[in-house]
């Protein structure tokens, strides 16, 4: 049995899920899916899935996923849909959609959580994700603690 000492205050971890839904009309998508340079998924798609992964609460976070090999057709659809991705169960989709790059072979931009042409989608957070976070949902900024050693303010009379 674990003793109060040995309880620990805050999680060290993030829970990261990704959830992404092919279109397969003419044929499955090759999709890659990473987060923080971990690759999660890397493989043909015919069924929905969720990935998930664990992350270090001070770490920034960095997700991609890309669509490949795709054959286009003006009559059939291949495509990937990302439905939802989440951080400890708060739902980035669409709300965060404003700070996502979809770089593809048809030099085609915005938001979107749709990718219908080869590329990589990502979402970049270059700071600890609660901190983002905080900033994106208009809660202002956090202080962060001052890292340098206390001076010695020693008064002399």
């Amino acid at each position: 049995m674990k003793t109060f000492y040995d309880l620990q205050d805050i999680k060290t971890d993030i829970t990261v899920i990704i959830k992404l839904s092919p279109i397969c009309d003419n044929g499955n998508p090759l999709t890659k899916v990473c987060v923080n340079n971990r690759v999660l998924h890397n493989d043909i798609l015919s069924n929905k899935i969720a990935v998930t992964d664990t992350i270090n609460i001070h770490s920034p976070v960095h997700i991609s996923v890309t669509l490949s090999d795709k054959i286009y057709s003006s009559e059939l659809e291949t495509a990937l849909i990302i439905d939802s991705i989440s951080c400890d169960d708060i739902e980035l989709i669409p709300k965060c959609l404003h700070t996502v790059v979809y770089n593809n072979d048809h030099n085609q931009s915005g938001t979107t959580n749709y990718l219908g042409y080869n590329g990589t989608w990502s979402l970049d957070i270059p700071i600890p994700f609660y901190h983002w976070y905080h900033q994106l949902s208009g809660h202002g900024l956090l202080i962060y603690p001052n890292t340098k050693k206390p001076q010695n303010h020693t008064k002399r009379y």
